[in-house]
């Protein structure tokens, strides 16, 4: 802490959770140091532009919803720069039969689609009479969804929706932890059907919520990082290397070296009042190397997280190669149909300036836990699979005028049966150690909007711990 009573926090790690944690500590008016160690912040987030298409390395969007997320967004810039997603993303398709059927919008939607049978309509209405689950238990989401609302639901419904959000097993995802407002609903309502409307008009009368945004930028997702490092100015230190971090009289000492632009080596250190660990959990064990009461136990936790390589393919084609109307969000594909691609997101057809005109985009995702082997096949291997499905699916012929594929070995943390154990972890370092806080996609939702969300919560949390210990 300076003269002043400034509190200096270093945040280890410039992906969405640190940019973000460290933008809400500087709002707060912390001095901050932010050590990435790649030559530029904004981990997976990353634009490509080409020829007049574009393509997401990672997610095409976040959703907001939380006032409290709104008001970060407001007071660092990021949502006068964002665009919401075009109308057509209210439709959402599910492959049934080998074709994208549209998932019902509405009560006669509902009792008229052909994407469920008139048994698996029925037997939604036995949610009503299900006993509510254990408590105390981690219930995988699979048996979760079965149990309540049955087989039919799961296959067709609750399946491919892992399949687009985790890129997981339902069979191995804890329902507590993947989905806790649906736990939710079971713990407090016993009935999910029960439940939806009067969770509903708690949470409007709660007013913590806005109305719910799906945002993305003109020019890319990669906005966001851009947007939130350049907040920060001369606070990230790009092409960053730690070397050191341990304990010194309540406070942090820490040292790293950062390779300039012709690669000279230039070598700090500093005490810092507090550190915000925003690096993946597999980086713990070297990262807390000084601290070994921290780094055994916390590297034993991440050796339990599970992450499945899943690559991204984004595909441009004349719009008139392509059979199928694009007319909503994409199409997520069942498990049950035996398919080589997770799902298809029209990525043209929901924000501008992603394809040339005349032309559009479709992003195919391959592997997950589902099939990682074909995450792991060569490019031009899953480029054919991709072509090959999006042929069958989407009436997609001839040769695409622009590829990119984005290969990430270690894609999404799967919140799977024993993810509670290696949460108690994370918070017995924090209780341990009250002036470190972890942040990261790994706890509290792995969607951008909820990583944005928990980073301006380890602040207020880490801003309020701090006054409490008078650091």
């Amino acid at each position: 802490m300076d003269a002043a009573g400034t509190k200096k926090i270093l945040v280890l790690g410039g992906g969405i959770a640190g940019l973000a944690a460290a933008n809400a500590l500087r709002l707060r008016g912390a001095e901050i140091t932010l050590l990435e160690r790649a030559p530029r912040a904004g981990g997976n987030v990353r634009t490509i532009a080409r020829d007049g298409f574009l393509a997401e390395a990672g997610p095409n969007s976040f959703i907001a919803e939380e006032k409290e997320l709104f008001d970060f967004l407001r007071a660092t810039g990021v949502l006068d720069a964002a665009i919401d997603v075009a109308p057509a993303a209210k439709k959402r398709f599910i492959v049934r039969g080998g074709r994208p059927v549209a998932v019902p919008s509405s009560p006669l939607a509902a009792v008229t689609t052909p994407l469920f049978s008139l048994h698996g309509k029925l037997r939604l209405l036995g949610d009503l009479f299900v006993p509510r689950g254990d408590a105390e238990g981690e219930e995988t989401v699979a048996h979760f969804v079965r149990r309540r609302i049955g087989r039919e639901m799961y296959d067709y419904a609750l399946n491919p929706l892992v399949a687009g959000i985790f890129a997981g097993d339902p069979e191995k995802l804890a329902v507590r932890h993947a989905f806790p407002k649906v736990w939710n609903l079971d713990q407090k309502y016993g009935s999910l059907i029960r439940g939806t409307i009067p969770n509903a008009k708690a949470k409007k009368a709660s007013g913590l919520y806005e109305k719910k945004r799906t945002l993305s930028f003109p020019r890319g997702m990669e906005t966001l990082p851009k947007i939130l490092a350049k907040n920060l100015g001369r606070a990230v230190r790009v092409n960053a290397t730690l070397t050191e971090l341990a304990p010194e009289g309540g406070r942090w000492r820490a040292r790293w070296f950062t390779c300039g632009a012709v690669c000279d080596f230039f070598e700090q250190d500093d005490l810092f009042d507090a550190v915000v660990a925003a690096v993946p959990p597999r980086e713990w064990r070297k990262i807390f190397a000084g601290v070994p009461a921290l780094a055994e136990p916390l590297a034993r936790a991440a050796e339990t997280l599970v992450y499945p390589p899943v690559t991204t393919l984004t595909l441009g084609f004349r719009r008139g190669d392509v059979a199928h109307p694009l007319d909503g969000f994409g199409a997520l594909v069942p498990e049950v149909e035996r398919r080589k691609i997770l799902g298809s997101l029209w990525t043209s057809s929901l924000f501008p300036n992603r394809a040339p005109e005349g032309r559009i985009t479709l992003t195919t995702y391959v592997g997950g836990s589902r099939q990682p082997e074909l995450a792991r096949l060569p490019a031009d291997a899953q480029l054919a699979l991709a072509r090959e499905e999006l042929s069958a699916l989407l009436g997609a012929r001839g040769d695409p005028e622009f590829v990119e594929l984005c290969a990430h070995d270690a894609a999404i943390p799967q919140y799977n049966v024993g993810y509670g154990a290696f949460l108690k972890e994370i918070e017995a370092a924090e209780k341990a150690f009250p002036n470190l806080r972890f942040c990261g996609n790994y706890r509290g939702g792995i969607a951008v909007g909820a990583t944005l969300l928990n980073a301006v919560r380890c602040a207020r949390a880490l801003e309020e711990k701090l006054k409490r210990l008078k650091v």
